[in-house]
C-alpha cells in the first residue's frame, strides 16, 4: 500500500506538460534584449544615403544604399515602402524603426529626374485574340466604341457618324507624334483667344 506522502511527492515531481513549455519558452523570451540593429544605426535615427543600385538580384523592393560614417562609407541592401519610385544615384532617406532590425528607405531626397508612375493595382482584364473585338453599344444594340489589336497597335474605334468630345476643364494630347487626318472635308481650329503654333519648322502651302 502507498502512503499518502508518496501520493504526494508524485504530484509535487510531475513532469512539465507541453503547455507549460510554451508558456515558459514565451516568458524567457520576453526577458531577452532585443536584436541589435543592423548598419549600426541607432533606434530613430535618420540619416541621407545614396542608391547605388535600384534592383536587387532575386527580392522585389530592396535598395543597394551607401553611407557615410565615421569607419568610413558602408553599403547594404535595404528595403524601401511600398510603391517608392528609386533609380541609381538618387539621396535617399533612411530612417531606422526602434522596433525594426534593419533600416528602411522611407523616402527620395533629390528626384529631379521623370519619375515612373507607382504600380496601379489590377481591378479587371479582359484577353482578345486578334480576331476578337470589344464592342460598347447602346441598350437597343446600337455599337458605339470599339477596341481591338491590330498590327500597329491598339485600335479604338468610334461607330457612330458623329461624335463630340467634351469635357469641363483642359485637354491634353501627348505622344512622341501626333498625325491629324481629314479623309475627305476641311479641318478647322476655332478659339477664342489666341492660337499659337510652335515647332522647329512650321510648313504652309
Amino acid at each position: 500500500m502507498r502512503h499518502s506522502s508518496d501520493r504526494e511527492s508524485s504530484v509535487l515531481y510531475e513532469e512539465p506538460s507541453p503547455v507549460d513549455e510554451l508558456v515558459d519558452a514565451s516568458l524567457a523570451h520576453l526577458d531577452e534584449a532585443p536584436p541589435e540593429p543592423l548598419a549600426g544605426l541607432r533606434p530613430g535615427e535618420v540619416i541621407v544615403g545614396e542608391c547605388i543600385d535600384a534592383r536587387h538580384p532575386t527580392l522585389i523592393g530592396r535598395l543597394l544604399v551607401r553611407w557615410a560614417t565615421p569607419r568610413g562609407a558602408q553599403e547594404c541592401w535595404l528595403p524601401s515602402l511600398h510603391g517608392l519610385a528609386v533609380r541609381a544615384h538618387d539621396r535617399v532617406l533612411v530612417s531606422q524603426p526602434s522596433n525594426w532590425p534593419e533600416p528602411i528607405v522611407t523616402g527620395v531626397v533629390d528626384g529631379f529626374a521623370l519619375r515612373p508612375e507607382a504600380p496601379r493595382a489590377e481591378a479587371a482584364r479582359l484577353a482578345l485574340h486578334g480576331d476578337e473585338t470589344l464592342r460598347v453599344t447602346t441598350a437597343d444594340g446600337k455599337p458605339l466604341v470599339e477596341v481591338f489589336a491590330s498590327e500597329t497597335g491598339p485600335v479604338i474605334r468610334l461607330m457612330t457618324e458623329g461624335v463630340d468630345l467634351e469635357l469641363p476643364g483642359a485637354l491634353r494630347i501627348s505622344a512622341t507624334s501626333i498625325d491629324l487626318v481629314a479623309r475627305q472635308g476641311e479641318v478647322r481650329v476655332n478659339a477664342t483667344d489666341d492660337v499659337v503654333v510652335q515647332g522647329e519648322n512650321i510648313h504652309l502651302n
